[in-house]
Formats: structure tokens, sequence, C-alpha cells
């Protein structure tokens, strides 16, 4: 029993059929990461969108508008084009989605859409686009390096709204 129970503690909660490649690794992580920020959007009230933890730091839109820039733009990273209507550059898109997205719905609209194209974006990538030499924020790697690095950014913030939530007795949708 013992032996048994401990090979259930350590094993993976699910083994797949065979082993996931990178990529189908990569396009299921952005459809999570999708589901849990459209889910922390959807539960913070829009009069705490323009919280923030202290003065300095983002606030829950400002997090929000990241990630609908970064998941726009990111692509271009990787040789792919942003999402449609996005404008170049991390900068320029926050500020556009700034100024488009002026309602918690509206802003929820943009996030959904950003990771859909990120998410087709990395689906429709072929092995050796991913196996190329690229740069991710001015930084030389390969595609695939950046693609993990720029989704690690994605999970960074997520915990940052899980924190603010938490802060704000929110409970995220998933641990309900």
């Amino acid at each position: 029993l013992a032996a048994a129970l401990t090979a259930v503690m350590i094993a993976p909660a699910t083994l797949p059929a065979q082993v996931q490649t990178l990529k189908a690794y990569h396009v299921a992580d952005v459809a999570q990461l999708k589901e849990k920020f459209v889910g922390l959007a959807n539960a913070f009230p829009e009069d705490k969108y323009d919280w923030r933890p202290m003065e300095g730091t983002r606030s829950v839109r400002d997090v929000l508008v990241l990630l609908a820039a970064e998941g726009n733009v990111f692509p271009e990273n990787w040789g792919l084009p942003r999402a449609d209507g996005a404008v170049q550059g991390y900068e320029a898109e926050s500020a556009r989605l700034d100024r488009l997205a002026k309602t918690k719905a509206q802003l929820i609209a943009e996030l959904e859409r950003s990771f859909d194209h990120l998410r087709r974006s990395l689906a429709g990538m072929s092995d050796s686009a991913r196996a190329a030499d690229g740069k991710t924020w001015g930084l030389d790697m390969k595609v695939d390096a950046g693609i993990t690095m720029a989704l690690s950014d994605m999970h960074e913030h997520l915990g940052q709204l899980i924190a603010y939530a938490r802060i704000n007795k929110i409970v995220p949708p998933w641990s309900r």
C-alpha cells in the first residue's frame, strides 16, 4: 500500500498517451492562460480595475492591458504577424489598447482576442520556424526559447493578478 501511495503521489496528475511536443505544450499553455486571465478579469468588479497595491505599481487594468498588448505583438518577435488592428511595438500597442478598451467588457474582449491570436499564431508555426534563430526582448535566442520566455512572463503576471485578487478578497474562479 505504501509503495502504491508513493507512486501516485509522485506521478503526474495525468499521463499523456505519448510525449507532448514543445509546440503542443505552448499552444495548450496559452489556452490555459487565456482561461485564467479572463476568469480573473471577470471576477474583479469594474470599480477595482484601477486598484493597485501601492503607488508606482500596475493596476489591475494595467496588467490586463499589458497582457492583451503582449498577445497582440509577441508573435512579431518570431516572424509572425501581429494581431489585426494592433500597432507595431509593445509600448504603442499598450497605448492603443488603453485608449480603445475603456470598460471592463471592452478590455475582456480585447484580452480574449489577443490570446486567440497568440494561440493561433503558435499553433500555425512550423517546426523549422520554431527552431530558427530569433530575438525576444532584444536578446538573441532560438524562437522556441523566446516563446518559452514570453509565456513565463505571462505566468509571472498571472501570479501578480492572483495576488491582487487575494488582497481584494476575490477568489480565483478555478479555486472555488
